[in-house]
């Protein structure tokens, strides 16, 4: 009995992890959607995994930065819907539930890849910084502090 209820408490906390973060899937024709919701502002896009441990120093800086200064801030998991519940977790203990946040439909899907950067080959962490008129630099590896703050 007790064990069935420890079962219950887990599947009931990690629920409402998730449901506490707002994830959207990803699919093919979101990435032009974020394009569009960005309009004429810049914004930091971030790719990401469970299975990065980089990204969990990445996603740890983004939390902090956030706190302090006020970006647009997208964030997508490469990990697949299964693991919606495991990413929301890792967001909201790095304050980031309220990031613009998404997660692949599939895992580690090629075609998702390539509607964001048909030159990137998957490496995590990975990001773009946007400018208002949509110029991007990419950056392979974790930001640093000076990288965003140049980005403000």
């Amino acid at each position: 009995m007790k064990y069935l209820l420890a079962i219950y408490l887990l599947f009931t906390v990690s629920h409402n992890v998730a449901a506490d973060t707002a994830i959207k899937l990803f699919h093919a024709d979101h990435f032009q959607q974020i394009l569009a919701q960005y309009s004429k502002q810049a914004f930091v896009l971030v790719l990401w995994s469970l299975d990065c441990p980089p990204c969990y120093k990445e996603l740890a800086l983004l939390g902090r930065e956030r706190k302090q200064h006020s970006y647009n801030l997208v964030l997508i998991s490469t990990d697949g819907a299964e693991s919606i519940d495991e990413v929301a977790a890792v967001l909201k203990n790095n304050g980031l539930q309220g990031a613009d946040n998404w997660l692949f439909s599939e895992l580690g899907s090629a075609p998702l890849r390539y509607q964001i950067d048909p030159l990137w080959y998957g490496e995590l962490p990975r990001s773009y910084l946007y400018t208002s008129d949509h110029q991007r630099t990419a950056i392979s590896g974790v930001l640093t502090s000076t990288q965003l703050s140049s980005y403000k």
